[in-house]
């Protein structure tokens, strides 16, 4: 089966020198994006296909979205969700250490350096960036992006939608409001209501 990278973005080149580690038996064909000035292109040495909607005429083919924001993800997960045999994976590095007894839905990226601790349950179409740590027990909901070295204590809970920045700290037990930004360097100690916006 073919993959196609959504999003014509540094996580989708860094994807693409990458693609060895995720030991994926998928042959990486190209990306889509929404970008006119990209289509027709190449982009980190593979042809930009065409728009996202140009996956709907594709047959048998596996999907990986790298954009970064939340909203934007979701619209592409919904404008291509009815294609009969499209198959969004779950990509792991084979550098990051995953507790067998996590549970993942699917679309999921997870970057090197990244470690998942025993009974977590994580949801669709996230993005942990590489070094992060993710407590036990934990619960990240759908459609979130951790960037580089966060780090969530156990028995916490992240709900749809939220950004939390590098090297972020979130102490045990805290739950965090869907479409919450969190920004680089904060720390979170304290259960946080939707839509919160947090700077260092």
């Amino acid at each position: 089966m073919n993959l196609i990278i959504a999003g014509a973005t540094k996580l989708g080149e860094y994807l693409v020198s990458n693609y060895s580690q995720f030991r994926l038996r998928y042959d990486l064909i190209g990306f889509v994006d929404d970008n006119p000035k990209l289509v027709g292109k190449t982009f980190a040495g593979l042809p930009v296909i065409g728009t996202y909607d140009a996956v709907l005429a594709m047959d048998k083919v596996a999907l990986v979205i790298t954009v970064s924001s939340p909203s934007e993800k979701a619209d592409i997960v919904r404008r291509l969700l009815y294609h009969p045999s499209l198959v969004f994976p779950n990509l792991f590095s084979s550098n990051a250490w995953v507790s067998r007894d996590c549970i993942f839905g699917r679309g999921n990226l997870i970057l090197e350096g990244s470690l998942i601790n025993f009974g977590t349950q994580i949801g669709n179409f996230n993005t942990i960036d590489q070094r992060c740590s993710i407590g036990h027990e934990t619960v990240i909901s759908s459609y979130s992006y951790l960037e580089e070295a966060v780090s969530i204590g156990g028995y916490s809970y992240l709900e749809d939608a939220g950004t939390i920045g590098k090297e972020a700290v979130i102490s045990q037990g805290v739950r965090i409001g869907r479409e919450t930004e969190i920004g680089a360097g904060s720390e979170v100690r304290e259960d946080l209501l939707p839509a919160s916006r947090i700077k260092k």
